[in-house]
């Protein structure tokens, strides 16, 4: 029997933008980009989609032909004109065993976002992406394809241009989709912020010509000021076993001018009927829709040590800095700090899902304080914007600092002075407005160190915050260890 189901967005919050989704026997697998952190691909399943488990790369894609599983991804990188990019995709029969995906298989591409498409006409296999001609600054981007051999990443045509979008000059994260006797390609467009959108052609031959929906953008938020859910774009179509569609895009929760949890995965209805262009429903915080699923997500049993795999790490991981023993973690300080912007630093940590929520954990300090290292909790978005209460052994104190917008605007507060073996408990309590930086010593009540507002980490960027234990130091230092236990988020 139908009934009305109520669905709550973001159906992924905190740090998840680009979304790509597919279903496959009765399971939606959905990806998002990663940007800086690691691991690269998080990838997330949901039998409802209200419910999902989870199971420094752009825009990646998930599809499915024949029994494999396929992620298709750019690694990027960039000197400040020049965009490096380096494109490929890895395989899987089931992507909840890790071990099962394939070593990358690359392949030539000038440019980011791409997608595959398995013609269910021809059976034959399409690349299209997002082909950069000019610098970083003017990108100049054209949806390009080509037809690939899937063993191997070989071309098996010319790279051919497709289609520009409504703008002619900044369509990113195209995807294919055979419908009614149709090829309707959908392209992101307007950047990533506030004139973000979605737009759509199609054609009668998967080379074209692709003509533009003439009520194009079919999705965006510009203009609609009094929406919550805002910048939305950058998305994906999948079919339910129902045959109902839906739609997944990016976008911001907008909170009295400030957005920190950054860009985040919305889903939405759409209906699309047979040789007609799909209709896309706004992206609501939340809406019903009738007649649709009724299995719930249920938790899976994992190995104890995918058990981690919320925990996130800058830009790599140095397994010889890190030691999990069960609720407890002993970290070994790195010489880099969070201030760095190549390679890797002592830190793991915990997007932040909810605008309000606390972070805490207990750190055991050495009971020799020699040394010049810092070790703490951390509110994290990148190099350039970070906040944290730590313990400084060069002052020999609690110290909340943060920096924001650079090495410049590094600010430090200087708290209580710490014995040697001590233990402290660290906490940051976020709100929609701000965050708490607060301290509790033995079986005293928590004090409070430092306060930051949220829209001092807001900005037109592509990332968000993460909570994260950190260790850092001197050379002299790395020998080290630091013991920390119940670190949570909640």
């Amino acid at each position: 029997m139908s009934s009305l189901t109520t669905y709550t967005n973001p159906i992924i919050p905190g740090f998840a933008p680009d979304p790509s989704i597919i279903f496959v026997d009765d399971t939606f697998y959905l990806v998002n980009s990663s940007f800086h952190i690691f691991p690269g691909l998080p990838i997330y399943t949901s039998k409802d989609l209200k419910t999902w488990t989870h199971i420094g790369l752009l825009a990646p894609t998930i599809r499915y032909h024949d029994g494999t599983f396929y992620i298709i991804c750019t690694n990027s990188s960039s000197n400040g004109t020049d965009l490096n990019t380096q494109n490929f995709y890895i395989t899987s029969p089931a992507p909840i065993t890790p071990t099962s995906f394939s070593k990358p298989i690359y392949f030539d591409f000038q440019g980011i976002d791409p997608s595959l498409f398995f013609d269910p006409s021809s059976h034959r296999a399409y690349i299209q992406g997002s082909y950069r001609a000019g610098p970083v600054y003017d990108p100049q981007c054209s949806i390009r394809q080509f037809e690939v051999d899937i063993t191997s990443g070989k071309p098996l045509s010319p790279l051919r241009e497709l289609w520009k979008g409504i703008k002619g000059g900044d369509a990113e994260g195209p995807h294919v989709y055979f419908h009614g006797g149709w090829y309707y390609l959908l392209v992101a467009e307007g950047g990533t912020f506030e004139g973000h959108m979605i737009t759509m052609a199609r054609a009668k031959d998967i080379w074209g010509p692709y003509k533009g929906y003439e009520r194009n953008p079919v999705l965006t938020s510009k203009g609609l000021e009094k929406e919550v859910v805002r910048h939305v774009g950058h998305g994906d179509l999948v079919q339910d076993g129902q045959g109902l569609w839906w739609g997944v895009c990016l976008g911001v929760r907008k909170q009295k001018g400030s957005y920190p949890l950054g860009r985040e995965t919305f889903l939405m209805p759409v209906s699309w009927e047979e040789g007609d262009w799909p209709e896309f429903e706004q992206p609501r915080m939340t809406f019903k829709r009738e007649g649709v699923l009724t299995q719930e997500t249920r938790h899976v049993e994992v190995p104890r040590w995918h058990r981690t795999v919320e925990h996130t790490f800058i830009r790599g991981f140095d397994e010889e800095k890190y030691d999990f023993r069960g609720e407890a973690a002993v970290l070994v300080p790195s010489e880099t700090s969070l201030d760095t912007k190549t390679g890797t630093t002592t830190f793991v940590g915990r997007r932040q899902r909810s605008l309000s929520c606390t972070a805490s954990v207990t750190l055991q300090i050495p009971t020799s304080v020699s040394g010049k290292w810092k070790a703490g909790l951390s509110v994290y978005k990148d190099n350039f914007r970070h906040a944290e209460i730590y313990l400084d052994r060069s002052l020999g104190k609690l110290c909340y600092s943060s920096v924001m917008g650079g090495h410049n605007a590094r600010m430090i507060i200087e708290g209580k002075e710490i014995e040697a073996g001590a233990e402290i408990q660290m906490r940051i309590e976020a709100s929609p407005d701000s965050y708490a930086f607060k301290y509790k010593i033995d079986s005293k009540g928590f004090f409070s160190l430092g306060m930051l507002d949220t829209k001092e980490i807001t900005a037109l960027d592509f990332t968000g915050p993460i909570y994260g234990i950190f260790a850092n130091g001197a050379s002299a230092d790395v020998l080290m260890k630091f013991n920390f236990r119940d670190f949570t988020v909640r």
